[in-house]
């Protein structure tokens, strides 16, 4: 038996709302993120958040953002209605959170809603109650002249959809997964001071930061122990990457990715970040941030309505930039003593300390500057070893001193005076940019360097003479730029490769350095005690 087709009906607007906020409001965390970023994209200053039976009770926020007139009060809880964007191209040079429009209209859906709202410039405040989507009351109302932001309380989440509560979890999975919305924005926006109150608790409160790493200090450590911090550039991206040992105590564990200050779920960037630290720590037991600035052309936000998903149009660069900021905190934070002179000789670590006297008096050695009392000779002389900042070595069956800060000095201000090829990094190196002049800068980029300012604070490191790579680059160019003098950094010879200590003695020649006072020749006696 055939059976007509039914007729096809326009779904009613209340029902829309109710089906759409099952996409943007799947747990009440996503509610909690939506409002953050609203209260946030307002210029807020400071947040009270209140929070009872993980947002199915109540949600309330409080902000000292810019507000809403009483006229576009009632259209902020209306489906696709946004400040944010006029034209599709907008959506492609975004630098705010919400923009969409569906957010407020959803949870306006699917619960008991009041908000009143004041703009600096009005007179009186506005108060809006919705429930279920159909608007109960809109009035103005006297409020203090000099008052202005936002107040928003949600009561009764759900209470028309009981379906949804089907796809809550369990009220601690819940309640976690609130607090990692909640530290999110803790832990991208310093410049606010946020009040956490969660049901009978008390309450927290985070004060505002000046920068980030002490938001994270007072989170994580109060001062008693070190973060971890690389900042890197390429192209035109950048990493803020912060490292802490997962065995701080914590409110939990936070391993948090960030793209232009948007906290995005990326499971092939937690996984290349838990793969560097295995291989740089040989564990991945950290808390981490990690902020990406990218140019906002160069992102998709709007890819999933709840806006944590997000595509990324070359995201082998992000990876990239990733890798090499971890092994950049792994080799600046290697685990070093002064309790004793060190030298790795075949992947062993000896400890073993020798004392020689030298016949300064007999033989008339100038060893000032060379030497320390204690020294750790080589065996087989045919390494060079470090002494302080000073090594031996054996050229043409002749042993010799270096000064190493000496050395280094002279050999970089020789080759800065000579024309050369350079070498592009791969990840672009910042520094501090005070007390620089572009004219200083100028010359150094006529010798084979590549430097950029990048804003009023930071100057950046793009490539670098090709004589210049086996050495420890950050330091040299540190020196460089701030005109400090190569001697006063302890640079040390284990730092440098055999084939750069070639190219230093086949470019000065060995009767120079003696002339320069870098190289001393060791006579007969000395020789016979380092046998």
């Amino acid at each position: 038996m055939l059976h007509s087709s039914p007729h096809i009906e326009l779904l009613p607007e209340h029902l829309i709302d109710q089906i759409k906020a099952g996409e943007v409001i799947e747990r009440p965390g996503n509610l909690i993120k939506e409002i953050l970023e609203n209260a946030v994209d307002a210029g807020s200053t400071r947040l009270e958040l209140t929070i009872k039976n993980n947002g199915l009770d109540l949600i309330s926020l409080t902000d000292n953002g810019h507000g809403m007139k009483h006229a576009d009060l009632p259209l902020a809880f209306s489906r696709h209605a946004t400040s944010k964007i006029s034209k599709f191209e907008d959506l492609y040079r975004l630098r705010s959170f919400g923009f969409r429009g569906e957010a407020l209209a959803s949870i306006a859906a699917i619960s008991k809603l009041k908000c009143i709202s004041k703009d600096l410039n009005s007179s009186y405040a506005s108060e809006l109650r919705i429930e279920g989507g159909e608007t109960k009351f809109h009035e103005e109302r006297k409020t203090n002249p000099f008052d202005h932001g936002t107040e928003l309380i949600i009561q009764e989440l759900f209470y028309n959809t009981p379906a949804r509560l089907k796809f809550i979890q369990s009220q601690q999975a819940e309640k976690t997964f609130i607090k990692k919305i909640v530290f999110a924005f803790i832990l991208s926006h310093p410049q606010i001071e946020f009040q956490i109150k969660i049901d009978e608790t008390e309450k927290e409160i985070y004060p505002s930061q000046e920068e980030l790493k002490n938001r994270i200090n007072d989170l994580f450590t109060k001062g008693k122990s070190s973060i971890l911090f690389s900042q890197r550039f390429y192209e035109n991206n950048e990493l803020d990457l912060y490292l802490i040992p997962g065995s701080i105590k914590a409110p939990l564990k936070i391993q948090n990715i960030y793209i232009n200050d948007r906290f995005v779920l990326d499971k092939q960037l937690h996984r290349v970040m838990s793969n560097g630290l295995t291989s740089a720590f040989g564990q991945d037991d950290f808390h981490y941030v990690a902020h990406f600035y990218l140019p906002p052309d160069s992102i998709d936000v709007n890819v999933h309505p709840n806006k944590t998903i997000i595509k990324v149009m070359e995201m082998s660069k992000l990876i990239g930039l990733l890798s090499s900021t971890i092994k950049d905190i792994a080799a600046k934070n290697t685990m070093t003593t002064n309790s004793a002179h060190y030298q790795f000789q075949s992947g062993q670590l000896l400890e073993q300390s020798y004392e020689v006297n030298l016949p300064q008096e007999k033989h008339n050695y100038n060893m000032e500057g060379f030497f320390s009392p204690h020294r750790i000779p080589d065996q087989d002389k045919d390494q060079f070893i470090w002494i302080d900042s000073s090594f031996l070595k054996k050229i043409d069956n002749r042993f010799f001193a270096f000064s190493a800060t000496k050395l280094l000095d002279y050999y970089v201000n020789r080759r800065l005076s000579l024309s050369s090829s350079s070498i592009p990094l791969l990840v672009s190196e910042p520094f501090s940019s005070k007390g620089v002049s572009l004219e200083h800068i100028s010359k150094l980029n006529q010798s084979g360097l590549e430097l950029e300012f990048l804003g009023q604070e930071t100057i950046v490191l793009r490539s670098i003479p090709d004589w210049m790579n086996g050495f420890p680059l950050r330091q040299i160019v540190e020196s460089l730029i701030h005109k400090k003098n190569l001697l006063l950094i302890q640079i040390l010879p284990t730092e440098w490769s055999q084939s750069t200590w070639e190219e230093i003695i086949s470019f000065l020649s060995i009767d120079e350095l003696i002339s320069q006072k870098i190289a001393l020749e060791l006579g007969s006696l000395l020789k016979e005690k380092l046998k």
